[in-house]
C-alpha cells in the first residue's frame, strides 16, 4: 500500500510492476527539522511520521510504503515550493550548483519494518533566463522538492539537470533499487 498522494511515485511503482492500493496518509508536511536530528535521518523520520498516519487494516500480509523526498543545498533543506516566488528562489540557489536528493524509506508491515534513505548527487546547469520563465509558466515545479522534476517534458529539466552519483528515480520521488533491495529483506525476513 502506497502512502502516497504522489502521482511520481505511483507512476513509478507501475512502471516497476508492483500491485499496491493509494492510500494517502494524514499526516500534514513537516517542513521544520529539528536541529538535533542529521539531515540525513531527516528524510526518514518524515516517511515514517506519513506511515504512521496511514489507517491500518488487520492484514498480517499489508505492507505500507511511505516515501518522503527532500532537496539539500549548501547545508539548506529545500521542501516543496508555495508559490512562484518560492520557486524562483529555489531554483536560483540551485542554478550551476551541485546538491543532493535525498529519499526516506520506510516499509511497515505488522511484524516488522524497513528504514532506509537514498542520497542522489546532482548538478543542475546554470539555465538562461527564458528557460526559468518557461519552466515557472509550466507550473511543474509545484509539489516537488527544491521546485523541479528531473523527468518534466515541457521544458526539458532532465537536460538542465545532470546525475553525478545515485539512482536517477530517487530524483522522481522514489528509489526503484533501494526499494527492491529493502523490500527483499523485509519479506525475508517475515518467511
Amino acid at each position: 500500500m502506497l502512502a502516497s498522494a504522489s502521482p511520481r511515485r505511483a507512476d513509478l511503482l507501475r512502471q516497476a510492476g508492483y500491485e499496491f492500493i493509494v492510500r494517502p496518509s494524514r499526516q500534514p508536511e513537516l517542513c521544520k527539522k529539528p536541529p538535533s536530528i542529521p539531515v540525513e535521518v531527516w528524510p526518514v523520520c518524515v516517511a515514517m511520521a506519513k506511515a504512521l498516519a496511514v489507517p491500518r487494516r488487520r492484514n498480517r500480509n499489508e505492507i505500507i510504503l511511505a516515501a518522503d523526498t527532500i532537496v539539500v543545498v549548501n547545508g539548506r533543506i529545500l521542501n516543496k515550493a508555495h508559490h512562484r516566488g518560492h520557486a524562483r528562489e529555489m531554483l536560483s540557489l540551485l542554478m550551476g550548483r551541485t546538491h543532493r536528493v535525498m529519499t526516506g524509506l520506510v516499509l511497515l508491515t505488522e511484524g516488522g519494518q524497513r528504514l532506509a534513505c537514498a542520497t542522489t548527487v546532482c548538478r543542475m546547469k546554470k539555465p538562461s533566463s527564458d528557460w526559468l520563465e518557461k519552466y515557472l509558466d509550466s507550473g511543474q515545479w509545484r509539489g516537488k522538492a527544491g521546485a523541479y522534476g528531473i523527468q518534466d517534458p515541457v521544458v526539458e529539466t532532465h537536460r538542465m539537470v545532470q546525475v553525478i552519483s545515485g539512482e536517477w528515480h530517487n530524483v522522481m520521488g522514489l528509489p526503484l533499487e533501494l526499494l527492491r533491495l529493502e523490500l527483499a529483506s523485509l519479506l525475508t525476513k517475515r518467511d
